[in-house]
């Protein structure tokens, strides 16, 4: 079977929220070992982190609101659709989180000579929280909606904390993700290639999709690609 035919047709029932997701895993899990490989390996040059994780969002996005999917097929139809501008954004938050994780990790080293430097650390580790939380709902709307960087930030912003519990739900999962990765390092390299992206990438579609669908009044569209109109 070639990789590029398998596709998701299954015909059951979607449950909605929490229930949904795990039963999205639960259906497809194979597809995101798959899918997680294939993220691996196009986002290695790590410069290609925006267009590998907006293809993945994507893919993640077309599974929550239960379309059918042709993954390996469709992620690289993604991947290649907006390279550019999508390698941009990712490299401008690949570049505000090494800065502020940076800046916590110089503030918190000084606190220990000065202790007022814990709050500047402090601060430092709430625009990691703020800037994860921006970045969950920004790619799934650059993936729906044409708009500027700009508008796509202050969106992103806005929606990140008028839902809440999404939103939370996301941080949950980087948060185990990162934690079990850090723990069970090395016996954890393998969870890495296998695991942990689209667990991510699935938490945020799944919370975020249906709400930018309700909020711009989308009807599960998605940008065209060369792979759409060959469907």
């Amino acid at each position: 079977m070639n990789l590029n035919d398998f596709d998701k047709t299954v015909p059951y029932i979607k449950k909605r929220g929490i229930g949904g997701y795990f039963q999205l895993i639960f259906h497809n899990f194979f597809d995101f070992i798959l899918l997680n490989l294939v993220f691996t390996l196009t986002c290695l040059p790590l410069i290609t982190f925006g267009a590998s994780y907006k293809a993945l969002i994507q893919v993640c996005n077309k599974y929550a609101e239960d379309k059918v999917v042709y993954p390996i097929r469709e992620y690289f139809a993604y991947f290649r659709n907006e390279f550019i501008k999508s390698t941009v954004y990712g490299l401008f938050f690949l570049i505000m989180f090494f800065l502020i994780d940076f800046s916590c990790v110089f503030y918190f080293n000084l606190s220990k000579r000065l202790s007022l430097m814990i709050i500047p650390a402090v601060v430092c580790a709430g625009c990691h929280i703020v800037l994860t939380m921006i970045m969950n709902w920004f790619f799934p709307l650059f993936t729906k909606i044409e708009q500027s960087f700009k508008a796509l930030i202050s969106n992103s912003f806005i929606l990140a904390f008028g839902n809440i519990k999404p939103t939370l739900c996301y941080l949950l999962s980087v948060i185990i993700c990162v934690t079990l990765i850090a723990f069970l390092f090395p016996y954890s390299v393998p969870f890495v290639a296998l695991l942990p992206f689209f667990i991510v990438a699935l938490a945020s579609s799944c919370g975020t999709v249906e709400k930018i669908n309700k909020a711009f009044e989308i009807k599960a569209t998605y940008k065209n690609t060369e792979n759409d109109n060959e469907q």
